[in-house]
Parts: structure tokens; sequence; C-alpha cells
């Protein structure tokens, strides 16, 4: 285990104007704890990125000396967003990817599994899916995932932000006590709690020049006005006059659900004109499913709801990119076509300090400047309910004022504001708070008889007897199927070649709508080119000789393709992967990286349901309006190059770079029923050759 080290460090990324980083020199001796501070922007991630041996010089220009880790895993970098760490199809091997980068032997990838999501207090069976846990579930599950590799050092890169201020601290108290013999980095905005637990203070300025570094307790002292220092605001009471008290939503005895499981039971709130609210609770207790219950985007499976009419709500979602629609901020802030008031948008601009940028494109715009414009975007709209999801995560105590002044001045006009979240200053600043206690919610803190831990396969919804099928075996199938598929000659031997492929295919799907979805696109396709065949080719245009070579084409392409969409339509990626690596020995990381690209692809539905639902709530046009879909399709695609981008960068941190060689979790075995396979797949090898010779 050797020193952090960074000398002379610059990195200027290409997509910006200025360096993030200048000039640093930043030593960190073994085993010590260090709190990193600073404003929003000042270069924090960036520089554990540095210390993790991760910046990637094909995205910017890096100059002076950042060592990297002498083996894969030393250095476990944790990510500000979760999401963007998710490589995996189920909680037990998305903790178990370092130790399979590793190259351990299974025991030990399962004993490192276990060991870490217990620490990192994740209360998800392992054969959970990560994308339905909540962001705070999902943010201690990628910490188990940097902690599962054992690294010499840990940057955590906001580690809590997501977390309720009981689970925050019990996740600190396990941190703290994994780290003991390790090298501890942590970058915060909220620096008290860890105060009393690390051995030195570091505050960063623009381009992480060193404001400040010494002992914690004596910076955090001397830096009262600084945007690291911890302060907590009382709400302010609003006048009477401008608090109405008027009921302007409310849920009424409601019961919810998330994943057909109960989150909310005989909800009962309140939310009032000239009133702020907070929605809080343990992760996983119900605050995302509440707020999408009041907005109307989940049905409750019980009581009643009362929002205002479409035009008089308002919604800014958790990451404000997701709601950008324009090409510069002014613009964004007109957007919606209930945002009429033009002098109105000025005066926002202005209130949120962002009128010397109107110009500018909102995604070139900081975080807390994209938060702040997200909201004037909507307060714009004028709403009489304006609701937000975790509004001031990730914001220094500067930016997170400002947010909490726009908030101020939405409800000095009279509106209801009510915004999830688990930040403390925010929840003080509050004129109620309404606490989801996660009794009712799937998961709401430490499970009392503990979760599962065993790694196993991606739990299906309803078992087909394709499922008992090796991977490598339905892939044969499908490459056999083809194969036979060249022996079509004419039309009658094409219809009694698709003959077994028909009274196969429910074998391989798991529902009838399912499986015709997945021979809709074949189904198009053949009759397309029966279409083409019967007009263009050889025979008289659509004479009945034409008809019958373009059926005899059209089964052929069925034949040809039906069974393979079928046969590897019920494969999980991940069992595939297990198969192609683990049994056949293709390459690791080839495998790997597809596995984890296929499951990210996975997320595609969850994010363009965010973004879609954000513009609807904004007025600009529904499901079928072909100019509203054209720009959330631009915006998914812009959302998942960066995720993807992120993702590279958490494999990379958890040794994915340099795994030439790699385990896998789990076997791929062959069975006997493997054998009725293979048999299967000769047999529709031959059985069109046989059909043509029935026929003659």
């Amino acid at each position: 285990m050797t020193d952090l080290s960074l000398r002379g460090l610059t990195w200027h990324p290409y997509s910006r104007a200025e360096p993030t980083v200048l000039d640093l020199d930043l030593e960190i001796p073994t085993g010590q704890r260090v709190l990193l501070a600073g404003a929003s922007g000042s270069g924090k991630s960036t520089v554990l990125r540095a210390l993790a041996g991760l910046l990637d010089e094909e995205s910017g220009e890096l100059s002076g000396s950042a060592p990297g880790p002498a083996r894969p895993g030393e250095r476990g970098l944790l990510l500000q967003n979760p999401l963007d760490a998710l490589v995996a199809a189920t909680v037990g091997r998305e903790a178990a990817f370092g130790p399979e980068n590793a190259a351990l032997p299974r025991e030990e990838i399962q004993a490192r599994t276990t060991a870490a999501l217990d620490a990192a207090l994740v209360d998800l069976d392992s054969d959970r899916a990560p994308l339905d846990a909540s962001g705070g579930q999902q943010q201690r599950l990628a910490l188990a995932g940097s902690l599962a590799l054992d690294p010499s050092a840990l940057l955590l890169d906001e580690p809590t932000s997501m977390l309720d201020e009981d689970t925050a601290a019990a996740v600190r108290e396990s941190l703290l006590a994994s780290a003991t013999d390790r090298t501890l980095v942590v970058a915060e905005h909220r620096i008290t709690p860890w105060l009393d637990h690390v051995d030195r203070l570091l505050v960063l300025d623009a381009q992480a020049r060193i404001l400040a570094d010494g002992p914690p307790h004596e910076i955090a002292a001397g830096l009262p006005d600084s945007p690291a220092a911890p302060h907590r605001t009382a709400p302010p009471r609003s006048d009477s006059r401008e608090c109405t008290g008027e009921v302007i939503a409310a849920l009424r005895g409601v019961d919810a659900k998330r994943g057909g499981r109960p989150v909310l039971e005989e909800l009962e709130i309140e939310l009032l004109g000239g009133r702020l609210s907070v929605i809080t609770g343990p992760s996983g207790s119900g605050k995302t499913t509440l707020l999408r219950t009041l907005l109307g985007l989940t049905s409750p499976s019980a009581g009643s709801v009362e929002r205002p009419a479409a035009e008089q709500l308002a919604f800014v979602p958790q990451n404000p990119e997701h709601s950008f629609v324009a090409a510069t901020v002014r613009e964004e802030v007109l957007a919606s076509p209930w945002a009429r008031d033009e002098q109105l948008a000025e005066q926002l601009l202005e209130r949120a300090g962002l009128s010397d940028l109107a110009q500018t494109h909102p995604h070139t715009l900081s975080g807390g400047e994209q938060r702040r414009l997200a909201i004037i975007a909507a307060l714009a709209q004028a709403p009489r309910l304006l609701v937000l999801d975790e509004p001031t995560v990730g914001l220094d105590a500067a930016r997170r004022a400002a947010v909490l002044e726009l908030l101020d001045a939405a409800r000095a006009r009279g509106c209801a504001v009510v915004a999830a979240t688990h930040d403390p200053v925010l929840i003080a600043h509050a004129d109620r708070e309404h606490r989801l206690s996660g009794v009712v919610a799937e998961e709401g803190g430490p499970c009392r008889t503990g979760p599962d831990r065993t790694i196993g396969p991606v739990p299906r919804s309803r078992a087909i007897p394709a499922d008992a099928l090796n991977p490598l075996v339905l892939s044969l199938i499908g490459i056999l199927a083809a194969v036979g598929s060249f022996a079509v000659q004419s039309w009658q031997g094409g219809l009694l070649a698709l003959l077994p492929i028909v009274l196969l295919a429910p074998l391989a799907v798991r529902s009838l709508r399912a499986g015709l979805l997945r021979l809709t696109p074949i189904l198009l396709s053949a009759a397309g080119l029966a279409w083409t065949t019967a007009l263009l080719g050889q025979a008289p245009p659509l004479s009945g000789e034409a008809w019958l070579l373009g059926g005899k084409e059209a089964a052929r392409i069925t034949v040809f393709v039906a069974p393979g969409v079928l046969a590897l339509g019920s494969v999980d990626p991940t069992a595939l992967g297990d198969a192609l690596g683990g049994r056949l020995r293709m390459p690791a990381r080839m495998v790997a990286a597809s596995v984890a690209g296929l499951v990210r692809a996975g997320h595609l539905g969850r994010q363009w349901e965010i973004i879609t639902h954000a513009r609807m709530l904004r007025g600009l046009g529904s499901r079928s309006s072909p100019r509203m879909l054209a720009g959330a399709t631009l915006a998914l695609l812009v959302d998942a190059l960066r995720g993807a981008q992120q993702q590279a960068l958490a494999m990379d941190s958890r040794g994915f770079a340099t795994a030439t060689t790699r385990t896998w979790a789990l076997p791929s075995p062959l069975r006997r029923a493997d054998l009725l396979g293979v048999a299967i797949a000769l047999a529709l090898a031959v059985w069109p050759l046989l059909a043509e010779m029935l026929v003659g």
C-alpha cells in the first residue's frame, strides 16, 4: 500500500473552456482519513478520480503526475450518482463485479459479496434488481461494490447524500469501521458528522486550489462563511396575507404500490397554499411513489387524490437536465405553453442570478445553475402546486441557500410547495414535515431478519421450459435452425418447415403478448419480402406464380430468424455472459462489457419514462405528440451517452480495465435437458430438407 500523490496536476476536459484542476499538489499518507470540502464545481470529484488513476486522456488534457494503483481495485471509487455505477442485473452480481474482475475463486466472491453488502447496510435480497431500488438503496449498493474488492484506499464522492440522517449515521459508522487500516478520502458538503472521525480537512476553491488544509475542527471553525461550513437555517414564517392556508392538493386514505409491493398505506396529507412541505423518511419508504401519485403518474390502489388542473401544476425532477428542452436559458424559462408572462420570466432570471447566462445553453451550466434554472422554469408557469424531488441534493451551502430563496418566493405568492428530501437544512426550513415511517414500505432501513446474500440467477417472472436449457444450447437451436432454412425451395416446404417452430414456440415465451411482440418485426419483414418478390421477382408481377415465390421467400426468412429470436429472447444477458465467458472462455472483458451494456439498455425504459413525464407535466405534448417524442428521444440519447461514459468509469474503478482473465460468480452447467435441446437443434437443421423431400 502506497501513499496517494498528485504533483503539479492540471486537468483540462475538452468539453470545458477552463481547466477543472490547475497545478494541484496533494500528498495523502497511507492510512490517513481526509475530508474533502468545497463549493459545488470546485473540482472535488475530479480530484477523487485523479487519485483513483481514472482520468481518461482521450477526454481531456492531463499534465503533471497522478500515479495509478498498483493492482486492480486497490483504490475503490464511489461515484456521486449511484445509478451510473450499476452494471449488473441483480444486487448480488452487482457487488460481485469487482471480485469477478480480480479472478477470485467463487467461494471467495461469495464471501466478499456478503461482507460488502453487510458493511454497506444494503437491505435488499441478492436476487433483487438494483433498478427497482430507491436512490438511497442504490447508493449503498454502489458503496458495497467499492468495498467488495477490499481496496487499500476508499475514495468516496458524497456517500450519504441520498440517505436520511439515521441511515447516513449507520452507513458512516460502518464505513469508518471497515476503513480501519485503509486510506479514506471523502468528498462531502455535510461535513459536521465527519469532523470527529477524520485526520484532516481539505477545503478547495475553484480549479481545486487549496483554500485550507489542516486539523478538521480548527479549519471548520476558521471558515464560518465558507460554502463548506455547516449551518442550519430556521424556517421563515410567512405573513398571513401571503399564506392563505387553502388546501391546494391532498392525498386521502391513499394506498400505493411499487413493483407490485405496497409502499404507502392509508396516507393522509394536505398541501396548503403558501406553505413549504417536505416528504421525508428512510430510503425505500415511498417518497418517490408519493410524488408520482400526487402528480398523477401512478394510480393509487385505494383512496383519492386532489390536485390542481395540469396547467396549475409544476414538477422539478431530481436531475434537472431531464426537463430541459430549449437551446438557451431564456427560452427554457418560457418553453412551457403555460409560461406566458415574459416580465415574470425576466424577474425569475434576475432572482436566480442567471440573467447574465440568458443566452447560454442549459446543458453547459453548472449543477447548481441547472437546478435553479429548472426551478424558475417551473415557477414561470405560475403554478398553484410545485413538486420537487430532492431539490438540494449535491449542492453546497451557498447554492442550497439560492434554491431556498426561490422556494420562499414561490410560497410567498401562495403556491403550495412540496419536496421529497433527506436534507436537514431544507427540512428545518419547511413549514411542515410529512415523515414516511417505512413500516409499510418494502424496505425502510436495516432488515430485522437479514436479507438473503446468496448469489443466484436472475429471477424470472414466470418459469418456462426454455429456462432449463443452457444459453449455449438455446443459441445452438437458433444457429442450426438458420442453417436449415437454406433448404427451403418452395412455399409448401416453407410452410411445412414452419410447423415445428409453431409447435415449439410456446415453450420459449413467457406470455402470448411477449411472443407476438418478438415475432412482429419478423412477420412484417416477411410480409414486405413477399410483396417485393411478387412485384419485382422473375415471375410476372403480382401473378399467382409471383405470389407463390413471395410466399417461399417469406417462409424462408421466417424459418431463418424466428427460432433464434424465440430461443434467445428467453435468455437472461447475465446467464449468457456466464456461458460465453465461463464455459466457452471467450475474451472476458468483451463478454463482461456486453453484459453490462445489455443491462444498461434495460435502464432506458425507466429513463424514457422520466424524460417524457417531465415534458408532459410542462404541457409540451402527449405520448403521441411527434415533436415531444422527437425531443425526448434526443434527450434520452444524450442521457444514455453520458451515463455510459460514467458507467465505464465505475467499471474501471472496480478492476475492469485490467481484467484480461476473469472469474464468473455463477457456473453455467450443462444438464440432461440440454441433450434434448441439442436434439431439437439438430432436428430443426434437417427438417426443412425433409419437408422439401416430402412435398416433392
